[in-house]
Order: C-alpha cells, then structure tokens, then sequence
C-alpha cells in the first residue's frame, strides 16, 4: 500500500535521510571490509546496546525466538519444567519453550494484557520453573510485584522485549529486573534490523558466556561442544552494523509513535473507543484500539485505505501446533476479540496521520 492510495499500517524501509545514509555506510563498511560472521560489527552492537539499555550482558542471536530458546537454555530449567506466560502472547514464547522441551503454561491477563500476580498464581504448579513477561505492545508491564512473587516461589523471570526497545516501567527501564531479557529486531520493531536479529541480555556473567556459547553450537573456544542444546544462531554482521547505525535514531523515533498514539488518544476521548496503554509507559509499537465492534471498524478503516492489524487473533491454547489443553482466560479472551492496530510508526506523515484521525471520528459519529 503506498502513500498514495493509503495509510498502511507498517512501512519499515521508511527512514529518514541522515538515518538511511547512516545504514548505508555501515552496510557498505561490512561488505567491503568483513568479516561476514561474527567480529567488531556483532561485538560493538553488543556493546552499544547494554549500553543504550542498561540490560545487562548482551548476546546477538538470530532472531527472537532463539533469543527466547536461548534465554531458558541459559538459566538452565529442569528438563520437562513449565514456563508461565500470558494466554495472548502471540506464540514466541510458547514456541520456545516447545523447542528446549519446556512446557508452556498459558495464564489469563491483567488490565495490562500482561501476566500479573493473581494470573501467575493461578497457574502455577510445583512443575513451574520460569515465568515469561512480555512487554506486549511496546507498554512496559507492571513487573515489580511479579518479580516479588516469583522470587518467594524460587522462579526464573525472564522479560520479552521485542516490542518494547527504550520503554521504562515503575522499576525503571524494560529488560532490567528479570535473570535474562530478549529481544527481536524483526524490521517493523521499534530498532529494526533489515531482516531477522535478535539479543539476549543475561545478568550473571557465567550464564551469559553460557548463552554465547550456545548460540554457537555449544562450542568453547577449541570448537569442542561443551553445552548441550547449541544451535546455529548468530546475529549476522550486517544486520549488527544497522542496528548500531540506526540506534542513535531509538529515542526519537519512540517520541514519535507515542505522539502518533497520543494523538489517537485525543481524538477518541469521550467516545466507546479506548486506546490502549499508559502514555507514560509506553513506546507505542502498536497503538492498539479497543472496542467491542472491532471487525466493524476494521472493516471500515480498511474500505477508507487504512492498514489495520490484529495482535493477536488467537490465544495460545487455540494455536494447534502448540498442543496444549483448552483453557479459561476471560480478560484475554475478551482482549483477543476487541484488540485492533492502527497504523502507528515514525516515518508516518502528518497527512496519514490526520487521515486516520479522521476515520476514526468519523466512525464515532455514526455510532
């Protein structure tokens, strides 16, 4: 969808001129120069963004799945443990647990769309061994009386950030409380990659060379594997040189999807649309409506060409593949059928902007 005949709803080759000269030499600087695995590119991104994000000992992976697989693999869970995380929370973490052979264990939500306390107990079991908090929609979850819980109950808190990248909740920045954090740099995340990248950020120093170790097959430094559960999952240089080229870009481009968000928030004020989130928690990878006619207004938008999206349409128990038993999760059930993605990213112009405003209080007037 161009801009020409719409709003799309992402649009991750947008980036401002400074920026996209920026990506481009440190393309051009990789290919000519080398190495095309691993080196300086791979270890100075590590290094700008524990930095940039206070998150610890940082490991570029592949992308963020395997950040997630690599994460459980590196707090060492009992083999056959169940991993706690929210019934809505796409798949990634229920897919990672499924692939070191954990068992994930979907809970209900909080008013956050976040595992909170009350979910977590509820689900948990002498079986649980970890609890995965994802940071969904770039809203930072309230974590602090999570982290308290699962202390006394002697659980691994891991964080998911992939939506989440510069966002600071009540206990300061995301990424910063659990053992490990993750993160995606998929294209359409608030730091994007030009393809697939991901990180684990670890706390402990021995369990972050453990992790450094795994994403390499499990080898130490004679190529000789000393950890079970390797893999194939380094961050290509290429896509290292672009993430340190682009995050200088971060904190900008957050201000400005939360100013795109706030600015739906206005418009909708008064009305039986919400948008959801805390403006003062949030970096707005999506700016999510809620309404109890989401296919109606989905529908409407669309025919106004106006990109929408839905994450996500399925809880974790209805995805097949993760075979897992039918559960009761009545907030995020009741999220799943009202949750909707308005277009919201920073290269966004001023005229999209106000033609979505416009749909929406359009839509609003003829309720």
């Amino acid at each position: 969808m161009s801009p020409e005949t719409g709003v799309p709803a992402a649009a991750p080759t947008r980036m401002g001129a400074d920026e996209a000269d920026a990506v481009r030499a440190a393309i051009a600087q990789v290919v000519s120069e080398g190495p095309w695995i691993g080196g300086p590119a791979v270890e100075r991104f590590e290094s700008d963004f524990a930095r940039a994000s206070g998150s610890g000992h940082v490991i570029g992976v592949a992308n963020g799945t395997d950040a997630l697989a690599l994460a459980m693999l590196g707090l060492e869970l009992p083999p056959g443990s169940s991993v706690l995380m929210a019934a809505n929370e796409g798949g990634y973490a229920a897919t990672a647990a499924r692939s070191v052979g954990l068992r994930p264990v979907p809970t209900d939500v909080g008013t956050s769309m976040s595992i909170d306390v009350d979910a977590a107990s509820a689900a948990l079991t002498s079986d649980v061994a970890a609890v995965v908090v994802t940071h969904l929609h770039g809203d930072a979850a309230p974590i602090g009386a999570l982290d308290d819980w699962r202390r006394r109950h002697g659980l691994a808190l891991i964080e998911d950030c992939a939506q989440a990248h510069g966002a600071r909740g009540e206990v300061g920045p995301v990424g910063t409380r659990g053992d490990a954090a993750t993160y995606s740099f998929y294209p359409t995340k608030n730091l994007g990659a030009i393809g697939d990248a991901g990180a684990v950020a670890m706390t402990d120093p021995a369990l972050a060379e453990r992790v450094r170790s795994l994403r390499q097959y499990g080898w130490d430094d004679r190529r000789r594997i000393v950890f079970s559960g390797g893999r194939n999952s380094r961050m290509d240089p290429l896509q290292a040189a672009v993430l340190s080229a682009r995050l200088p870009w971060l904190e900008s481009r957050n201000a400005r999807r939360r100013q795109i968000a706030g600015d739906y928030r206005t418009a909708v004020a008064g009305s039986a649309l919400r948008i959801h989130g805390d403006p003062n928690r949030t970096v707005a990878h999506h700016a999510v409506v809620i309404t109890e006619r989401r296919d109606e207004l989905a529908e409407f938008l669309r025919a106004r060409g106006i990109g929408v999206a839905i994450h996500y349409p399925y809880l974790l128990d209805e995805m097949p593949g993760l075979q897992l038993e039918p559960g009761d999760f009545p907030l995020a059930s009741r999220l799943r059928d009202s949750i909707l993605s308005l277009p919201c990213f920073p290269e966004m112009t001023d005229d999209e902007i106000d033609r979505v405003i416009v749909a929406l209080t359009d839509w609003i007037s003829s309720e």
